[in-house]
């Protein structure tokens, strides 16, 4: 057994980035106990292996190097313990909160493929609607501070000199997901709309509403327009490449 690691033994040793260890000297978390006088090579006794070891353990539990430094100068049993406890809650937190985020990912997955199959961007079709459910975002000022705008397809509600926006819980028929509350969902209800697509940036949505009202003009229409992105910006680069169905509900003679 040797005395004394190399910086470069050590790093072999725990598979770490060579510069990770100069880091962590600079920082003051893992220091060489010796220097050689000549070159300043850096020397760590043998025993150095298990600090190293609890660092690396900390840091797969999701530690800061800052957290790390405070619980290394406080710890003992009782305090490890209890940080472990703590740390398995916070694990346990995050995970739940990327699997809801994976299962709306899925969602919107499942939506822009079933999409992509039917389009036909010359068409206006008539098409009947069962209700669909969906989350309030609101209005535009709001709408980049909403998970929800990231996750889940998103709707644009066009009503007169009025926009404002949901995130569809697509499809509606399966459980909502856990962090959805009630209070945050509203519905479409079912009807017959007018439908067609919109291709381009969303500037020019309007006109593509005028065109799609303007196709039948033997039908009554709802005031509201209702559009649901399925190329957007987050997954199509250009925006000339947006797609959004857009539809209008049709009224009852």
């Amino acid at each position: 057994m040797k005395d004394f690691l190399s910086i470069g033994e050590m790093s072999s040793l725990f598979g770490l980035n060579i510069q990770t260890l100069y880091y962590y000297d600079s920082i003051d978390i893992f220091k060489p106990r010796m220097r050689e006088m000549k070159n300043g090579r850096r020397k760590y006794e043998f025993d150095q292996i298990y600090e190293l070891a609890t660092i690396c353990y900390m840091r797969k539990l999701g530690y800061s190097l800052e957290e790390i430094t405070k619980q290394r100068s406080t710890q003992h049993a009782g305090s490890a313990l209890e940080s472990l406890k703590q740390r398995s809650e916070e694990l346990h937190r995050q995970w739940k909160e990327l699997i809801s985020i994976d299962e709306a990912i899925q969602r919107k997955l499942r939506f822009i493929e079933e999409e992509m199959n039917q389009i036909h961007t010359d068409e206006i079709t008539i098409r009947h609607f069962e209700d669909r459910a969906y989350l309030v975002i609101g209005e535009e000022e709001s709408l980049y501070r909403q998970n929800s705008f990231y996750f889940y397809p998103t709707i644009a509600f066009y009503q007169g000199e009025e926009k404002y926006f949901g995130a569809y819980l697509y499809p509606s028929e399966e459980p909502l997901p856990d962090h959805v509350r009630k209070d945050q969902i509203r519905r479409i209800p079912s009807g017959d709309f007018l439908c067609g697509y919109h291709l381009g940036s969303y500037e020019t949505v309007p006109a593509t509403i005028e065109r799609l009202r303007n196709a039948r003009p033997d039908l009554d229409f709802e005031d509201l327009t209702i559009n649901f992105n399925i190329l957007d910006q987050f997954v199509e680069n250009q925006s000339s490449g947006y797609i959004t169905h857009t539809q209008i509900r049709i009224l009852k003679p």
